[in-house]
């Protein structure tokens, strides 16, 4: 969503957070330490939630658009 300002501050946690997911997802096809990858990512989103943006954008009903314009930035960070 174009007409919304992400601070410069979230990309990274959100970064965190869609790594996580993916280490995550990889532990469980590895057969690996998914508990691990779980709490981790836990942690990075409990990060990612708690930035004060997040509340701004619920009171002002952009809440759901936000979110997306957040995780589609910190793809296209990470996938090019």
């Amino acid at each position: 969503m174009a007409d919304l300002e992400l601070p410069a501050d979230l990309l990274p946690l959100h970064i965190a957070a869609l790594r996580a997911d993916r280490a995550m997802t990889t532990a469980r096809e590895a057969d690996g330490d998914v508990d691990a990858a779980r709490a981790a990512y836990l942690e990075a989103v409990a990060t990612l939630d708690a930035h004060p943006y997040w509340e701004e954008q619920r009171r002002a009903g952009r809440r759901q658009a936000a979110w997306q314009a957040s995780l589609d930035a910190a793809k296209k960070a990470i996938d090019g």
